[in-house]
């Protein structure tokens, strides 16, 4: 229930409380000139009945006020008929018409919200399930990559491999969009190789650096985090495959990984940092953004999602982001884990 808003009373009670000290101000004149002697006495008596009438009446306005609030509030929550009867019990019939059509309306649109409800579960369902069912022709398919690498040309590896890697990609980000949108999300934290997750990661995007011709400089120190590896294993895809996205292919790309400890902030530090197109500085704020794309060449490419997944993830994992770019000169995102 919202608190008593005493100017509102006021407004609304301040015509009975002119009229009563009108009225007051009359007998108090009238006294004046009937009694004279005793009007000393009178005067203080009617101004204390005066005051006492006000406070019953302000008392008796507010509990009224209060009162018609908290129906209110409970027919919004809940526009059943039995509230509704209610509201207009305390309303009173003069209101029945006007209730009875903002009940229909509420009745209507709750109906439709629930329905719409209903339906996002059942298409989230449907997404999640066949995300899971496309894992498999996909796991067949990168199988059959490296099965059959000899039998095919270089390039035309690399180009399987490279849609191969961006489809599994897009599908991660609809499981981890899924997950982050889940009024509940169970993570399983527990204390993960830093070292191991970059070369998992670094392995799964060879031929991808490859391919874009992207080299890969680290200097890495297996730092104890204590974080869901899954969820970090993306985070770091993400942070990789955006410096690949963005690189400038007008000079020779590299990505350079670092880890350490921040005294500053009493963290431990993964930085990862290019030296591509980076970002402009009026964009810098928003990169966080669900959907944002930026002011970039590869704005067609880009979904505006894969930043944006990882910066719920770290909030929900307690990891501090800090980005810098220079726009044509890199961009810089440093991950801060909690010492634990």
């Amino acid at each position: 229930m919202k608190k008593v808003n005493w100017l509102h009373l006021f407004q609304h009670s301040h015509h009975w409380i002119l009229l009563l000290f009108v009225n007051s101000a009359l007998f108090i004149f009238l006294a004046w000139v009937a009694y004279p002697k005793e009007f000393k006495i009178l005067v203080p008596t009617m101004l204390i009945i005066t005051l006492v009438t006000m406070l019953y009446g302000v008392i008796i306005t507010l509990k009224k006020q209060q009162e018609r609030q908290t129906t209110f509030y409970q027919f919004l929550k809940e526009p059943s008929l039995e509230k509704e009867a209610q509201l207009l019990q305390i309303l009173g019939n003069s209101y029945k018409e006007v209730v009875h059509d903002l009940a229909n309306e509420l009745r209507r649109l709750q109906d439709e919200a629930l329905e719409a409800k209903y339906q996002s579960l059942e298409y989230q369902t449907f997404i999640e399930s066949w995300v899971h069912e496309i894992k498999t022709p996909l796991s067949l398919l990168h199988f059959v990559l490296q099965n059959r690498k000899e039998e095919m040309s270089s390039l035309v590896y690399q180009r399987l491999d490279h849609a191969n890697i961006t489809i599994h990609d897009y599908i991660e980000r609809i499981l981890f969009f899924a997950k982050v949108q889940a009024v509940h999300v169970d993570y399983s934290l527990k204390k993960v190789s830093i070292l191991e997750c970059f070369e998992d990661v670094l392995l799964e995007l060879q031929s991808l650096l490859e391919e874009q011709k992207v080299s890969v400089h680290t200097d890495i120190k297996d730092i104890p985090v204590v974080s869901d590896e899954r969820a970090l294993h993306f985070i770091l895809i993400q942070l990789l495959v955006n410096a690949i996205k963005y690189r400038n292919v007008n000079s020779e790309s590299f990505i350079r990984i670092e880890t350490g400890f921040e005294h500053e902030k009493d963290s431990y530090y993964v930085k990862v940092a290019d030296n591509g197109l980076g970002v402009l500085p009026s964009d810098l704020p928003f990169i966080f953004d669900k959907g944002f794309t930026g002011d970039t060449h590869n704005q067609k490419q880009s979904t505006g999602m894969g930043l944006f997944l990882v910066k719920k993830l770290c909030d929900d994992l307690q990891i501090e982001m800090k980005a810098e770019a220079e726009y044509k000169r890199g961009f810089t995102m440093k991950l801060l884990f909690p010492k634990v």
